[in-house]
């Protein structure tokens, strides 16, 4: 009735390929210490012969989680590790393990989720619950078959059972599983207001604006020199984004339950709970009411329909003044952005019993200008300039880029960005740091190409990228699949390239490529070439108009007419040559 619950998995894998050995002759079961307790009660081999060989004591080995080990993520979570012996094709591995929870991650409440894996086959999976009449639990399934089987003084027997006959392989940028899969869920929350008074009863206490968080919020926004709400939101919001580290202590119900806004101050670090209970206390502290917002950082584009934890593993903040929502984990973001992993997504606004939805990303707001200034030297070589200025929530995905080229050797960031399209040569790149957050996003290069055409002399050259992000070169490289099945990410962007090529004033510039324009199922794509004696203009546009963050598999088929026609990019050539004067030979 409190929660807590026993669980007994037996099963039994067959191997079907090498693969297969290789991913399933360990296995690698986690629990968290101080609420769990793990016991694997049998296990072993059975060989494609029959025979059966089992798991020893010494087979078995614990350790810790991996991200202990200097990591910014700090956990009480185990690892119990079975090795299988004699592990070939057709072996078939067997496990039993129980597995007690005697602490919840919400008090009084109990969530199971099961969701299948598409690339995996289910000859047969059957879930029973034995449920004590003082809790109720809500089902919601999709594949699975089964309901109440019985019902005692004191118990509620389920059953449920699944098959699977076919596996499906994964595919490139599909949603969570979360979206896509067969599943069975119980829970004891009714809905979704409930778990946010749940989370609640966790964190706002965690919240409250002490005299320290108090002074500490009027100090940021003196210092800021004041200004009116929302500049007061902004200003606390980039005092944490550059003073507080992200760092996670997943220890006990640490994955669920925040520290105090002080305590996170003092530490100087915190993780993403953390961080909005901090900006909620300052906030508070200035008048401005927030909630937290319970989200998925991830593919996860929709919400169960009885709460079970997943899939939201992430916390932000909505301040219902300005509508807006803000992620204070996002230490390359401006203020009134939130990174490509929080949009378009479900959230549970914990303080509001509301459900929100965070905003996609348009074309019309996300754009890249680039102007690239190109030289051709007599010898071949390649002079260049180029600037390239981001604007809109796509510029937070540019800042986080260079977050770890800051006080990088810069020969190396030019090699690397250059070959990324097939270049060499030398250069400078300079660009916005990325918590300059007052300063429109840039980046500004000087670069010298080495020869990409046989030049002097007749010649025929494709228009470089240049120091440059490329992202029209990358979308002609980035082929559609065959056929999807299954939804994938996506968003609205647009691309502005401008390139001017001037020649050497005797080159004879005898082709430029047609004009291209191409505009249907919400993607434009216009390219023009322009000549006016020996300098070259090019402009390239690209508006790819997705309304929402992801995308049904039938735009894929859509897309590949899309493809075709940006290959203009790779099929652009300038025929030229150089005409040299004819000179008569001295006399003796």
């Amino acid at each position: 009735a409190n929660g807590t619950s026993e669980t007994i998995t037996e099963g039994i894998d067959r191997i079907e390929t090498d693969k297969g050995v290789n991913t399933f002759s360990q296995s690698d079961l986690s629990y968290k210490k101080g609420m769990q307790k793990l016991e694997i009660l049998d296990a072993y081999t059975i060989t494609p012969k029959g025979k059966k060989i089992k798991v020893t004591k010494q087979n078995i080995h614990e350790r810790d989680d991996s991200t202990d080990h200097g990591a910014d993520i700090f956990t009480d979570t185990r690892h119990k590790i079975i090795i299988y012996p004699e592990v070939y094709v057709g072996s078939k591995l067997y496990s039993k393990i129980k597995e007690t929870d005697y602490k919840t991650k919400f008090a009084g409440h109990f969530t199971f989720h099961e969701f299948s894996i598409p690339y995996f086959k289910y000859d047969y999976n059957e879930i029973n619950f034995i449920v004590d009449n003082r809790i109720k639990l809500n089902f919601a399934s999709k594949g699975f078959e089964g309901g109440l089987v019985k019902e005692t003084k004191t118990h509620k027997f389920y059953k449920y059972t699944y098959k699977q006959t076919t596996a499906t392989p994964s595919e490139p940028a599909m949603v969570s599983l979360y979206d896509t899969s067969n599943y069975l869920i119980a829970s004891s929350f009714n809905n979704y207001a409930e778990l946010g008074e749940a989370y609640q009863k966790l964190a706002h206490p965690k919240a409250k604006p002490t005299a320290f968080i108090q002074g500490l919020a009027d100090a940021v926004i003196a210092n800021n020199g004041g200004g009116d709400k929302r500049a007061e939101a902004k200003a606390l919001y980039e005092w944490i984004v550059n003073n507080i580290r992200y760092v996670a202590v997943y220890v006990n119900n640490g994955g669920f339950e925040p520290h105090t806004a002080e305590s996170i101050v003092k530490n100087k670090y915190g993780d993403c709970k953390d961080h909005a209970v901090l900006y909620e206390a300052l906030l508070a502290a200035r008048g401005i009411k927030s909630s937290p917002a319970l989200i998925n950082l991830g593919e996860a584009f929709t919400l169960p329909k009885y709460p079970v934890i997943s899939p939201q593993n992430h916390v932000i903040t909505y301040i219902p003044e300005f509508d807006l929502y803000v992620d204070a984990t996002a230490q390359s973001t401006p203020f009134g952005i939130i990174p490509y992993g929080d949009r378009d997504k479900p959230t549970v606004l914990t303080a509001l019993n509301q459900i929100g939805r965070t905003p996609a990303m348009k074309a019309s707001e996300n754009i890249v200008r680039t102007i690239v200034k190109l030289k051709i030297q007599t010898d071949g070589r390649i002079e260049g300039l180029s600037s390239t200025a981001v604007s809109g929530p796509i510029e937070s995905g540019y800042r986080e880029n260079q977050v770890d080229n800051v006080g990088r050797d810069e020969s190396k960031i030019v090699a690397d960005l250059l070959s990324s399209y097939g270049e060499t040569g030398t250069g400078h790149l300079k660009f916005t740091k990325p918590n300059s957050f007052d300063e429109r996003y840039e980046e500004n290069g000087t670069f010298t190409l080495d020869p990409i055409a046989n030049y002097p002399g007749p010649a025929a050259m494709t228009i470089p990228v240049g120091l440059t992000q490329g992202r029209i070169y990358s979308l002609s490289k980035d082929k559609p699949l065959a056929s999807r099945k299954y939804p994938y990410t996506c968003f609205g962007r647009t691309y502005l390239d401008y390139y001017t090529l001037e020649f050497p004033k005797k080159t004879r510039i005898t082709r430029i490529p047609n004009n291209v324009s191409y505009n249907q199922n919400g993607m434009f794509y216009k390219a023009t070439y322009k000549k006016k004696d020996n300098i070259v203009s090019v402009a390239r546009e690209v508006i790819l108009d997705n309304k929402n963050m992801n995308c049904e598999p039938e735009r894929e088929l859509q897309r590949q007419a899309f493809f075709n026609v940006l290959q203009d990019r790779k099929s652009t050539r300038l025929n030229s040559s150089h005409v040299k004067r004819s000179r008569m030979p001295s006399s003796a």
